[in-house]
């Protein structure tokens, strides 16, 4: 026989209490819900993705760059980059006993570590090459080596980098001096030690707020000072068999294009082939400048494209006229290293410049994909190219050469992958 229970009578004040702990608890669930969901789709986002989830490695290696120069005082540098190693930790430590998500847990250590690596990189980077620029503007006498001659006969001048010593700070200085061509001395060159007196000023900051900024680029390029010489240079040791070859053959290339096309033809030819701007005269680097066509004077990714596939094409019709060679060998496999080789040599002459690199880069890397025939055109590809610019030139980041270059040619990408089925007619 069935005893009643008792049932404890509950007050009246306490049910509104109870019900709010139960819509509480049932949106807190509907909260978990809901987060778990997601992160089960980003992982099987990530789980599809594949190959695809390395781009995103060098965005996390720019934005770590970049927020080196966001921030401006040294515990910020720290503080950020402490708290990206302690993310990355927790992900790999905390995530794994979990066992749920091990493609989201290996994206968040890979993108923490990734930019906190890219901050130290730029950090490292600034505190070996950087050079303090000097505190108010001087008139000094500069006992040094020449480490780089620029000849700009349009300009009526030559452009020196001199490495100096600094007796108060106890370690070298360089200084870029514009000489006068009646002050110049021909045994000045590269390695040469040389004497003069010269008005130095520090860097100049950007003239408007986003501008052009000089003295961060001169940072980075170990420049101290800039500034004009105000007498004849006197050299006191000549070089000693000093001096870069490829200066030397893209002063002879450029010399050969002044001489064969007299006057502004001349200067223009001489840049396109040497990237040597100094025989172009003002007037016309002005034209160029107003009418929005100052880039083309530039050696970067139009001139290198242009060069490469040129060769490309030249050599697949040369070689294709001896049956021994397309009897035996692939012919865009010969194609692609005999342009490769041209790309570089042409980058190499035209002083390898960042976004002449760049754009070889990227040339290369096409070349290699056409060479095993696979699809040359991939966001792979792209961040690979930037991940080779961004070790070597991490400052780049924050020039719009890099971003507007980058931007286009993922544009491209994107669009080309977008089209592609349509284009070729698949459904």
């Amino acid at each position: 026989m069935m005893q009643n229970a008792e049932i404890p009578a509950i007050a009246s004040d306490s049910l509104p209490d109870l019900a709010g702990r139960a819509a509480l608890q049932h949106r807190l669930c509907r909260v978990a819900g809901r987060l778990s969901s997601g992160l089960d789709a980003l992982e099987h986002f990530l789980c599809r993705a594949g190959f695809d989830r390395a781009p995103w490695l060098a965005v996390a290696f720019a934005a770590g760059i970049g927020a080196w120069f966001v921030f401006l005082q040294l515990w910020q540098w720290v503080a950020f980059i402490a708290l990206l190693s302690i993310a990355a930790t927790c992900a790999l430590l905390f995530m794994r006993e979990d066992g749920r998500f091990p493609y989201l847990r290996q994206a968040f250590a890979s993108l923490f570590l990734v930019a906190a690596a890219g901050c130290a990189l730029v950090w490292t980077k600034s505190e070996l090459v950087g050079a303090p620029p000097i505190a108010r503007a001087i008139v000094a006498e500069l006992d040094g080596t020449v480490i780089q001659r620029t000849e700009q006969p349009a300009q009526e001048r030559v452009r020196l980098v001199i490495a100096d010593w600094d007796s108060v700070s106890g370690r070298p200085v360089r200084v870029r001096v514009n000489v006068p061509i009646d002050h110049d001395q021909e045994a000045a060159g590269e390695g040469a030690k040389v004497r003069l007196r010269a008005r130095l000023v520090p860097p100049a900051p950007p003239m408007l707020p986003g501008g052009y900024d000089f003295a961060r680029t001169a940072w980075f390029q170990g420049l101290s000072a800039t500034g004009s010489a105000l007498g004849p240079i006197e050299v006191t040791a000549p070089a000693q068999g000093a001096g870069s070859s490829v200066a030397k053959l893209q002063w002879q290339i450029s010399d050969h294009e002044r001489t064969s096309l007299p006057g502004s033809a001349g200067g223009i030819a001489g840049a396109f082939a040497s990237g040597d701007r100094g025989g172009i005269y003002i007037a016309d680097e002005e034209a160029m400048r107003d009418s929005g066509l100052t880039h083309l004077l530039s050696i970067s990714g139009l001139h290198v494209s242009a060069v490469i596939a040129a060769t490309w094409f030249l050599a697949m019709r040369l070689f294709g006229l001896w049956p021994w060679l397309v009897l035996r060998f692939r012919l865009p496999l010969l194609a692609a290293a005999t342009s490769a080789l041209t790309g570089i040599g042409y980058t190499v002459l035209t002083g390898a410049e960042v976004p002449t690199v760049r754009s070889c880069l990227g040339a290369l890397l096409v070349l290699a994909a056409l060479a095993l025939g696979r699809e040359p055109l991939s966001l792979r590809m792209v961040a690979v190219a930037a991940f080779i610019v961004m070790v070597f030139w991490p400052e780049a980041v924050v020039g719009p050469s890099f971003q507007m270059s980058f931007a286009v040619v993922i544009a491209i990408v994107v669009l080309h992958d977008c089209t592609g089925p349509r284009l070729s007619g698949t459904p």
